[in-house]
């Protein structure tokens, strides 16, 4: 990364220019704001207000399943007034065999991030909340993408009507929420903090972001390749033993998730050997991606911390080379850190 790119991400933390343009149906600051960070990702979606997290599925239903009820993995919105979406939105778990599932890990992130970062805000948000909003973003062409978020909402969140104005929102680049919040962790248990680097295993990328002793981004880098690849690596390699056709990408991540390396977390059809070959192979090639790419950052690091949904993996840490160690809720950490930024803005 050259340093022309560093300075300008050390400014974006100094919380210049709102992105997005007012919209009609915004309405005087009458409140005092409330910060929240949102993350939405390919796998999951995550949101923190400072005092409540939220982490849920990253696919949804245009419409509210008879079989679903809300909860805190599951999210129902009716759009009432709002520029982000038009009727009915179900988002979170237990939707992985509905007919006309949507999965932001099949390339649809740029269509519904709106939409989902805004369930992700209604579900946090309490009624008449004026609130500053940080979200992140893989790359600066997705910040048109946030316009929409900028503005008056009337919404039904799982079953409650809410009235909120989201008035700034700011971007920032993806792992770098995670980043700070780490620092932020550690300075509350020592007076001296060291740099270090913050390696997300991310769903549908792989993230590496380098702090300084001082608090400032010393670089980053990342690969277009996450965990959803090695789900989809071992999905096909399966194929033997499911006819031919490989199982979905969600049969494979509940067995991975519950422990018992099993399609859908149970059953008769096992995946042991295969998710020890492919996550070997996977591992190797994300660390060798990211040190051609950012190898001075991770060597000058006195702390190397593994983030992201992807350090849940089991047995991933037993391949990370010596010095990395696994972060406390890994993915929760980026949400929590972007809601430190939200909480600056105007301040």
């Amino acid at each position: 990364m050259d340093s022309n790119t560093v300075n300008d991400l050390n400014n974006t933390l100094k919380l210049s220019p709102t992105v997005g343009e007012s919209g009609s149906m915004r309405e005087p600051d009458p409140f005092t704001p409330t910060a929240i960070g949102v993350a939405v990702g390919n796998g999951f979606v995550k949101a923190s207000d400072g005092t409540t997290d939220l982490c849920v599925r990253s696919q949804a239903l245009e419409h509210h399943p008879q079989f679903l009820a809300p909860s805190n993995d599951v999210l129902l919105l009716d759009a009432l007034e709002t520029p982000c979406l038009m009727g009915q939105l179900c988002i979170g778990t237990g939707l992985d065999s509905s007919p006309g599932v949507i999965s932001l890990a099949n390339g649809l992130k740029g269509k519904y991030y709106a939409a989902f970062a805004l369930a992700a805000v209604a579900r946090l948000a309490d009624n008449g909340a004026f609130i500053n909003l940080a979200v992140s973003l893989p790359n600066k062409a997705m910040e048109p993408l946030l316009a929409p978020l900028r503005d008056s909402h009337t919404v039904i969140i799982n079953g409650k009507r809410k009235h909120f104005i989201i008035d700034q929102v700011r971007a920032f680049p993806e792992g770098l929420g995670t980043a700070m919040r780490m620092r932020e962790l550690r300075a509350q248990r020592n007076s001296s903090v060291p740099s270090f680097a913050a390696l997300d295993f991310g769903h549908g990328n792989t993230t590496v972001v380098a702090i300084d002793g001082a608090g400032k981004c010393s670089g980053f880098g990342n690969t277009p390749t996450g965990v959803g690849a090695l789900f989809e690596e071992i999905a096909t390699n399966l194929s033997g033993k499911t006819g031919g056709i490989p199982p979905t990408v969600d049969a494979v991540r509940l067995g991975i998730q519950l422990g018992t390396f099993c399609l859908n977390g149970h059953g008769s059809i096992g995946f042991a050997n295969e998710y020890d070959t492919a996550l070997q192979v996977w591992a190797k090639a994300r660390l060798q991606e990211l040190h051609g790419q950012c190898s001075q950052l991770l060597d000058r690091a006195e702390a190397k911390v593994v983030c992201g949904g992807g350090a849940n993996l089991p047995g991933i840490m037993n391949l990370m080379p010596i010095g990395y160690a696994k972060a406390a809720t890994p993915q929760q950490l980026e949400a929590q850190g972007l809601q430190r930024f939200a909480r600056a803005i105007n301040a």
